[in-house]
């Protein structure tokens, strides 16, 4: 659709600045969960040490690719102005590339696509908390597996009443930023953990080694927590106040557990 498009813009007009750039990434990063979700999903995959890092790799430079496509095609058909007024954007961007048809087509493309999306963030949630609670970090009931089907369905369950307390508000956005706020959190501490294991842990078997390194230092995971970092400063105070409550919370209920 947007091929006949292309070029009728200008791709490097900054309406609101690199600040805005920043501001709408940390907002937009969520759409980069669905790639972690793939690590916690190792207990139930074959040969997890290669195909984990070997899937979540190839899914992000692929989806990657289309996100960039997408972004040129929908600037070009509607421009940044119509983007940012429009309540569906993508299913608007149909609309006028290929007319009603097309806008009807789209938004039930989008419905389920949305529904996807929450599926695998409520399967990876429960997951996460399932191994908590096998792990003592949260109580042992959490860890609960039916007896048919084999899932930890008591997790999942207690997934789906923490997600439905964040609709309520009804501020889309606030819950998109302070889900980021977590998001960056976690892999602030999964980078430094994969930077303290180099020196800590020399000898441990890596099955997927971090390429580039200086001074037994990784590259990627330094960078990581720099952009980490950088992105939490460009959220708002309401958003890093409720982020850092949820933080404490999870933490006290950590450390009653571990006693």
């Amino acid at each position: 659709m947007g091929v006949p498009y292309l070029g009728k813009v200008n791709y490097l007009d900054l309406p609101f600045g690199l600040k805005g750039v920043f501001e709408a990434t940390s907002l937009i990063f969520f759409a980069y969960i669905g790639f972690e979700g793939l690590v916690k999903m190792s207990e139930e995959t074959k040969a997890p040490e290669k195909t984990i890092p070997r899937g979540l790799l190839l899914s992000i430079f692929i989806s990657t690719l289309i996100y960039i496509s997408v972004a040129v095609s929908a600037v070009s058909i509607i421009g940044w102005k119509g983007l940012s007024e429009s309540q569906a954007p993508l299913a608007e961007i149909a609309f006028i590339a290929l007319g009603k048809n097309a806008f009807i087509f789209l938004s039930l493309i989008a419905l389920f696509a949305t529904a996807n999306t929450v599926l695998l963030t409520l399967l990876g949630s429960s997951r996460i908390m399932y191994g908590m609670a096998d792990s003592l970090s949260l109580p042992n009931k959490l860890a609960a597996v039916h007896n048919s089907r084999r899932t930890p369905w008591l997790a999942i369950l207690v997934t789906m009443i923490l997600a439905m307390i964040f609709v309520l508000p009804g501020n889309i956005t606030f819950a998109a930023k302070t889900t980021n706020f977590l998001i960056f959190l976690t892999f602030i501490a999964i980078n430094t953990v994969v930077i303290m294991l180099r020196f800590k842990e020399p000898r441990l078997e890596k099955p997927f080694k971090i390429p580039l390194s200086v001074f037994k230092i990784p590259i990627f995971p330094v960078l990581g927590l720099a952009f980490c970092f950088f992105m939490l400063l460009q959220l708002e105070k309401n958003v890093l106040t409720l982020g850092i409550f949820i933080t404490l919370i999870g933490g006290l209920i950590s450390l009653s557990k571990g006693k």
